[in-house]
């Protein structure tokens, strides 16, 4: 796959599942809204539908980067075993979109 650009992840919503039990969804949007200084709403998660403590957090999590909450926490890292998220700086939608896919063990989604 291509490096995606900026404009490819606005509005990218995708979610697969694998035959090993895990799954992938992720999304970006940007956004002008406050609470998203950054200008984009994001999550990008690997998981599995049946949480597995310690391999997973207990919504099923084993590694997710979010802003959910970016104006009052800043951009997030979620890894299990640790129930607490690590606070990261944010490098860009497209750098953390491909640290994302290069830290879990699936292929990138094609995006275009």
């Amino acid at each position: 796959m291509a490096t995606p650009i900026g404009d490819d992840l606005d509005g990218v919503s995708l979610g697969e599942k694998y035959p090993d039990g895990t799954l992938v969804r992720v999304f970006c949007l940007r956004t002008d809204r406050d609470a998203y200084p950054c200008g984009w709403a994001y999550k990008l998660h690997y998981g599995t539908t049946d949480p597995d403590p310690p391999r997973t957090l207990g919504d099923g999590t084993i590694r997710r980067y979010d802003n959910s909450h970016e104006d009052t926490k800043g951009h997030e890292l979620h890894v299990a075993p640790d129930p607490e998220p690590k606070t990261i700086e944010f490098p860009g939608m497209v750098e953390l979109w491909n640290r994302f896919w290069n830290e879990i063990p699936k292929p990138t989604v094609e995006v275009r």
